[in-house]
């Protein structure tokens, strides 16, 4: 922006007026030119008339000319034919010579331009197709020898009698043609003439009104210079007002402006900073040579970065030294010749704090859900530990010989114990659901089934508080639906255990509507208890809410449920609510989509199942086999209640108080089983379980279960992929522990070297093959399926061939990895996938520990696979 005095912003009105002169003056001379041109106009219209009419006339004789001369040229044509009648050479080439000029100027009659008009004349063109006769029947005697064009002399002579009548004619055709067309010329002439005389009449005028419109310019380009005059003055106040700072310089980098804003920002006065290099005031010191380098690249003709592209986040410099983030937009000008750099600058340092705050508060917050995360696990962990020891050995003295009264005690604490663990296991829903890890597994669900199940299980509840269930289907029959039966069950379990629990002596009503035309089903659990006050019911569904906050409230509770209701009709895409009065009843609905689905086609049993049919068979017809059990436990009490309940099968028990002892008993003796706390001192379970795997001990192939009471998802997965086999949950219960028993340990002989000891069975969760996966990709392949598991069998082999030589390079291994992983999952080979997945994830990190461990099961493991493949396909054949 040029400074206020140049020319680029004039001021007062003097120069104005110098203006209003120039334009006055410079219409005046249009004025003049305009006449001196119309002068010219007529003298130059007079020359053009004559030279046109000299044109016209030297055309007309050259046609007449050239007439004459044909005709001359043919007499002396009929000369030199007498001549040659004695038959001499030079004669002869005389007669030659003439009949060549008569054929040019004859030629030219036919070709020439001038002669267009003469044959549009019937007459002339008759003529002149007589001669042409003529020419042509006596070409080949003239092109011909001596001997023998003397011998048509005769013929050429008698054939030449009409030539000289038809070229006379053409001369008095083109005599008459030239008369009429000169007549036509005149008129014409006369009427351009007119029409110059006007065109130059409006021409003046023109001129005139141009000269007019001139001086109606001139005057509104005084108006104008007056009205950008202001609009500069107006652009020059709203520039030194702006809250932005405004600096512009020139190519060098010269600053030429300095509003307002931009002392207040850079602490620099107008008269400091203008004429002062940009670089020198406001450019941070380590960006000096960047700066420099840019407009260097400018001024070379290279190209812009950031000028037009908007706001860019840069730092500058105060006056002080102090370094702030700012906002630039940088646009360039170029005017009359110079070029021009302004720049709009916004201090940023507050929404810059502000930004930081945000970011601090927000790590504050994901922290203190970290927090609160770790605080459920580790509270879940605390809490169920002791809880294991109370419910293990209420669990064996029920079955001690006990009295009337002690038996009532007994189930009072078993009771008890039951109740505190449904209260932990709604908190860890709750954390599973904050957590974003909710569990939906949706399937061809017999809906009817589901309700009658959640009622049974809650029919002795309400019985014992004197309640009736009541239940009732309401619209179109629905039987098979496709949804997640267990999330529906839990929905009406917590819902109608609330209307159990805040109703007493009263009637509890389930209705399943289903909506005609449409994929809702809504259940509505109704009852005639307590009521909700209106005051409650916008904060029901909030959690560790309950209506009868009372102390001397009758229903219990941690007001978990209806949370977890809440978000698991979220989950299924549905929506609830509630109606009730105070002292009425209440009425929760619950509306889900749910599609209709094929019922299941009944398959015969799979091995899996056959096995465990046997297992349970094998269990009722002979006694359990003594098993040598190793359990890693560093709580006293827990060691003494699992000891309980497995000597009291007749195992032999073996125990470690922490895992770094686990590990060692578990090198020297090989055990049937070993059951692996998590939380120990010294060594915990997870690194345990990974140095028994890795190891060659006896007990490196054991199957290995985690007795602990971390068991949210991500904690279960994390110890399958540890090499663990299963869960046992905090507190344990005889028939979880009699399942992993059976489960693991049924089927396995007396004396077996751990050598050659059986694959493990695949963790739950964790199969060797997904059937579905498998089957679903046979579907979709056909015939091609053959071919491609033969490559898959042939890539891993590879790969695990590969893995197990010296290849050192972690992000190759990891790629490589990543790669087949893929492969295995599409195959449904789940255990390959994870196994493969997890030397990746420790290949990216350069854990090279973890990816040895890995990459040394792959061998086994691949086996196992490929056999079950192998199983898998067989059974589809």
């Amino acid at each position: 922006m040029p400074p206020e005095g140049s020319p680029e912003y004039p001021s007062g009105g003097k120069t104005v007026a110098v203006g209003g002169r120039v334009y006055m003056g410079s219409t005046r001379i249009l004025m003049a030119i305009a006449a001196i041109s119309f002068l010219l106009v007529v003298f130059q219209s007079i020359g053009v008339i004559s030279k046109v009419r000299d044109l016209r006339v030297a055309n007309g004789d050259n046609v007449q000319w050239a007439l004459g001369q044909a005709e001359n040229e043919f007499l002396k044509f009929q000369s030199s034919l007498i001549k040659a009648a004695d038959g001499d050479a030079e004669s002869l080439a005389t007669v030659r010579h003439h009949f060549n000029i008569l054929y040019s100027r004859v030629d030219v009659f036919e070709e020439g331009s001038s002669y267009d008009e003469l044959h549009k004349i019937e007459s002339f063109e008759k003529a002149m197709t007589s001669v042409h006769e003529f020419l042509a029947q006596t070409t080949p005697l003239i092109d011909a020898s001596d001997a023998q064009l003397t011998a048509g002399l005769n013929s050429i002579e008698e054939n030449s009698v009409d030539v000289a009548r038809n070229l006379q004619q053409l001369s008095i055709t083109a005599l008459n043609q030239r008369a009429e067309a000169r007549e036509v010329r005149r008129k014409d002439i006369s009427s351009t003439l007119l029409v110059l005389t006007a065109t130059s009449t409006l021409l003046m005028g023109t001129l005139l009104l141009l000269a007019y419109y001139f001086n109606t310019l001139t005057r509104r380009s005084e108006e104008r210079r007056r009205q950008v005059n202001e609009a500069g003055q107006r652009t020059r106040a709203v520039i030194s007002t702006a809250l932005d700072a405004v600096i512009v310089t020139d190519a060098k980098g010269i600053i030429e402006e300095f509003n307002n804003a931009a002392v207040e920002i850079f602490g620099y006065s107008h008269a400091e900073a203008i004429g002062r290099n940009v670089s020198d005031l406001i450019v941070p010191d380590q960006y000096i040579d960047s700066h420099d380098r840019a407009m260097k690249r400018i001024d070379d003709g290279g190209p812009f970065h950031i000028v037009s592209k908007g706001r860019v986040r840069l730092d500058a410099k105060r006056s002080n030294g102090e370094v702030f983030p700012i906002e630039l937009a940088l646009q360039k000008s170029d005017l009359h010749g110079r070029r021009f750099f302004i720049a709009f600058i916004r201090d940023i340092s507050f929404r810059v704090r502000a930004e930081q705050d945000l970011i601090e508060a927000r790590d504050q917050a994901l922290a203190g859900e970290k927090a609160k995360a770790r605080f459920l696990a580790v509270m879940s962990h605390e809490i169920r530990t002791p809880l294991n020891g109370l419910m293990g050995n209420l669990s064996l003295l029920q079955e001690t010989p006990l009295s009337g009264n002690q038996q009532g005690y007994v189930d009072n604490m078993s009771t008890s114990g039951k109740l505190l663990m449904d209260h932990i296991n709604d908190v860890l829903d709750i954390a599973r659901y904050e957590a974003g890890k909710p569990i939906l597994r949706n399937r061809p669900t017999d809906l009817q089934e589901v309700v009658d199940t959640a009622l049974n299980n809650l029919k002795d509840h309400a019985d014992k508080r004197g309640n009736t269930i009541h239940s009732y289907w309401l619209g179109p029959r629905r039987k098979w639906v496709k949804t997640d039966p267990g999330r529906i069950q839990q929905i009406l379990i917590n819902l109608v255990s609330n209307a159990i629990k805040f109703t007493k002596d009263g009637e509890i009503t389930v209705e399943v509507i289903a909506e005609p035309g449409t994929d809702i089903i809504e259940f509505k659990v109704a009852d005639t208890g307590m009521g909700i006050s209106e005051a409650d019911l916008a904060t029901i569904f909030d959690d560790f809410v309950t209506s009868d906050s009372a102390y001397n409230r009758e229903a219990g509770g941690t007001g978990l449920g209806l949370g977890i209701v809440k978000r698991i009709t979220s989950l299924l895409g549905g929506e609830l609510g509630v109606d009730s009065r105070l002292g009425e009843g209440s009425t929760f609905w619950v509306k889900i989509p749910m599609e209709d689905a094929d019922a299941p086609i009944e398959q015969a049993p799979s091995r899996a199942a056959a096995k465990a049919g046997k297992i349970a068979d094998a269990a009722e017809k002979r006694p359990t086999r003594k098993l040598d059990i190793l359990v890693v436990e560093d709580n006293e009490i827990n060691r003494n209640v699992v000891r309980a309940m497995l000597q009291r099968d007749g195992h032999r028990i073996s125990e470690a108080p922490d895992g770094q002892s686990g590990v060692a008993r578990a090198a020297e003796k090989k055990f049937d089983l070993i059951l692996m706390d998590i939380s120990m001192p010294v060594l915990d379970g997870r690194e345990a379980t990974r140095r028994i795997r890795s190891g060659n001990g006896a007990s490196s192939t054991t199957p290995i279960i985690a007795l602990t009471a971390h068991v949210l998802p991500e904690n279960v997965s994390e110890f399958m992929q540890d090499g663990m086999q299963d869960v046992l949950p905090k507190p344990l219960m005889r028939q979880d522990l009699e399942r992993i028993i059976a489960t693991y340990t049924q089927d396995r002989p007396e004396e077996t070297d751990s050598r050659d000891a059986p694959p493990m069975p695949a963790a739950p969760g964790r199969q060797l093959i997904n059937p579905e996966t498998n089957t679903a990709l046979r579907d979709s392949l056909g015939e091609g399926y053959d071919a491609l598991r033969l490559q898959l069998t042939e890539e891993l082999t590879e790969l695990v061939e590969w893995l197990q030589g010296e290849c050192d390079d972690m992000m190759e291994i990891a790629a490589r990895c990543h790669k087949h992983a893929s492969s295995a999952a599409l195959f449904g080979a789940e255990q390959m996938r994870q196994a493969l997945i997890d030397i990746e994830i420790a290949g990216k990190k350069g854990d090279n520990a973890v990816v040895s461990v890995r990459r040394e099961m792959l061998p086994a493991l691949l086996r196992d696979t490929l056999d079950a493949l192998d199983r898998q396909d067989a059974e589809q054949g």
